[in-house]
């Protein structure tokens, strides 16, 4: 249940930087704010390190984080690039395709296998999540660029979650908050060496939007290598892409957006099987 639990508050946490992140698409595009995003999460954490720094660093396990950035470099980019091209409610379900893409590479690479009654209610939350999600009257909206990146951002964010978990798990050679370190900062790397980096475009409000969103980012990728690294990688994903149903929740409390009972029942349905899984 703890494994569970963890995972899910990854997603709760998701579900505020999503609507952090539409903010400010609005406004700038994805490369540019993608280097600041992430230096800003690298700068917080080492800051904070003395208080969890943990690698054992050798040619493998380092190898490997490097991975992890490149890739999680090219998914973010596509993310947000997924967001500038078309609305949240075409995007969101297109993006939640990521956990079937764990599940292929973790029994492919690492041999991550789990019960056909798991992967049935993995697979009833993944479709779940994506009808949710989906407003199918903006479909008409859905432009065939909006495709790639999106489908892009999904096969490379379950990707990256096999070398992470080979490294938090099998090798035992990092800790989940070192990890989200050396991922944000090679990401910040990375972004400034292939994007555009313009620092003064930025104003204060959206440094602001950032560092704060900062935070939950943060906090939701620092849950997801925990729950990683105890629990399989295709059900960690899933439980953590269920992002949507908390932007409604959110939504619903705060913005007070229209209360669906359609979406309310979906949503029950899925925290559900999301517990029992």
């Amino acid at each position: 249940m703890s494994f569970t639990l963890i995972a899910i508050g990854s997603a709760l946490l998701a579900s505020v930087a999503n609507i952090l992140a539409r903010t400010l698409l609005r406004q700038v595009k994805a490369r540019e704010i993608l280097g600041i995003n992430f230096l800003t999460m690298g700068a917080t954490l080492v800051l904070l390190s003395p208080f969890f720094y943990f690698f054992k660093a050798d040619l493998v396990s380092f190898a490997l984080v490097v991975a992890i950035a490149l890739i999680d470099t090219v998914a973010n980019y596509f993310y947000f690039k997924t967001f500038e091209k078309t609305e949240a409610s075409v995007a969101t379900p297109l993006l939640s395709l990521a956990p079937a893409f764990a599940f292929l590479f973790g029994w492919l690479i690492i041999a991550d296998v789990v019960n056909r009654q798991t992967y049935v209610l993995a697979f009833a939350i993944i479709a779940l999540v994506v009808i949710f999600s989906a407003d199918f009257k903006d479909f008409k909206n859905f432009k065939t660029s909006t495709l790639i990146p999106a489908l892009v951002s999904s096969i490379l964010f379950g990707l990256s979650a096999i070398p992470s978990k080979y490294l938090l798990s099998d090798l035992q050679a990092i800790n989940a908050p070192t990890l989200y370190m050396f991922r944000a900062g090679f990401i910040a790397l990375f972004s400034l060496l292939f994007f555009r980096f313009p620092i003064n475009a930025l104003s204060f409000s959206q440094f602001r939007t950032i560092f704060i969103r900062g935070l939950f980012v943060i906090g939701q990728w620092i849950l997801l290598y925990y729950a990683l690294t105890v629990g399989s990688v295709g059900v960690t994903i899933t439980l953590a892409n269920i992002t949507p149903i908390f932007v409604f929740i959110l939504g619903i409390v705060f913005l007070r957006e229209k209360v669906m009972a359609k979406k309310i029942i979906a949503a029950l349905l899925i925290l559900f099987l999301s517990l029992i899984i």
